[in-house]
């Protein structure tokens, strides 16, 4: 055989460049934007993109609403298995932080205050206390449901603010983020570890819900009646969907102690639970990217108003001092009526209302197009 014919048969052999690869993947994501919801998710996506990316190269105070942001985006999809996949509601969002803030600083100054290992130790502890609370959802639903994790909440409450009282007045001091010998305890290292972890969750949960784990969990949603029927184990996956939202929410308390620096029990009361769950609503309550979405905003509007709210107050010829001295209040009051007009008017959020606009574009796109005369 001569060296021309040989050269030719291993041309022949090789497998295709990655031309077929790149059409194959340009196939699927002209397919997924053909369907309906996926320019709306595209849209969610980008825009998360850009913001984090903007936070990230942006000055420090805007590092640092990314990181609350990267924080409360952790807890807000906690919450969301619970309640968007299992359709679980609960008011101990909170609580599962509490818990994750102290037990990462009661590692403080043990051979356990290594990271990641405050992390995995919250994450235990969380799923453990989730099990342990999701007992009282095996029997109640709805209204009792919702009282008896408010009833958890509480127990919290008065067991951290005890034991700090009683060891710790000022707060447990949680010391600064270390990886090895490398600190990553502010700035743009602490940010892209935060959004690190929260792709890891992310990326975990979705895969989750692509199993039968998030099928058992949207029958349940739908109807425990029905789910039960048709052989789904009711009472164990909805003591799951407790214990891995438990097992979230505590890692993204931890996370919120490393930022702040301290664990401090009046952090974690009844309001930060509401936050969470209207995160999952005005972003949209059967949506990761809705629950990420509604988090950013909710965490980050009060910067806004902080920094924005006196100017334009002043421009109105109007005074800001009564929002300057209650912020607290005015932001609790004004996440209470953004609920109620979510609930009331777009039971779907941020989400649903860009799904909406999505159907109107592709009706009028697909209406021009038929009225084309047809090209011959």
């Amino acid at each position: 055989m001569s060296g021309d014919e040989a050269s030719g048969e291993r041309l022949a052999a090789r497998p295709a460049p990655a031309v077929g690869t790149l059409s194959t993947a340009r196939a699927r994501i002209i397919e997924a934007l053909g369907e309906q919801g996926g320019l709306t998710r595209l849209v969610l996506a980008g825009a998360l993109l850009a913001g984090a990316l903007w936070a990230l190269n942006g000055s420090p105070f805007l590092n640092l609403v990314g990181q609350a942001c990267a924080v409360y985006a952790i807890a807000s999809i906690g919450q969301s298995v619970l309640i968007g996949s299992a359709g679980q509601i609960a008011l101990s969002g909170a609580a599962f932080m509490a818990i994750g803030a102290f037990v990462t600083g009661t590692l403080a100054g043990t051979p356990l205050e290594t990271f990641p290992v405050p992390l995995v130790v919250c994450a235990v502890t969380g799923w453990l206390v989730g099990l342990l609370s999701g007992i009282p959802g095996l029997r109640f639903r709805g209204l009792y449901l919702l009282l008896s994790s408010l009833a958890l909440q509480f127990m919290v409450t008065a067991i951290t603010k005890n034991y700090q009282s009683e060891y710790h007045p000022a707060g447990l001091v949680v010391p600064p983020l270390h990886i090895g010998s490398l600190d990553v305890s502010a700035g743009r290292s602490l940010y892209a570890v935060l959004i690190a972890i929260l792709a890891v969750v992310y990326l975990v949960v979705a895969l989750t819900e692509r199993t039968g784990i998030g099928l058992a969990w949207r029958s349940i949603r739908e109807s425990e009646v029905a789910a039960a029927v048709s052989g789904v184990d009711v009472v164990r996956w909805k003591l799951y969907a407790f214990a891995a939202s438990g097992s979230i929410t505590a890692v993204a308390g931890s996370l919120l102690a490393y930022l702040v620096g301290r664990a401090d029990y009046a952090t974690y009361d009844l309001n930060l639970s509401i936050a969470l769950i209207t995160m999952i609503f005005i972003g949209g309550v059967r949506s990761r990217l809705g629950a990420l979405t509604g988090a950013v905003v909710i965490t980050a509007l009060p910067y806004v108003l902080q920094l924005r709210l006196s100017g334009w107050l002043t421009e109105l010829g109007l005074s800001a001092n009564w929002y300057t001295e209650n912020q607290s209040i005015a932001n609790a009051g004004l996440f209470s009526l953004l609920f109620l007009l979510v609930v009331l008017f777009e039971p779907e959020g941020i989400e649903g209302l860009l799904g909406k606009a999505e159907r109107l574009l592709r009706r009028a796109f697909g209406a021009r197009r038929g009225g084309r005369p047809a090209e011959s």
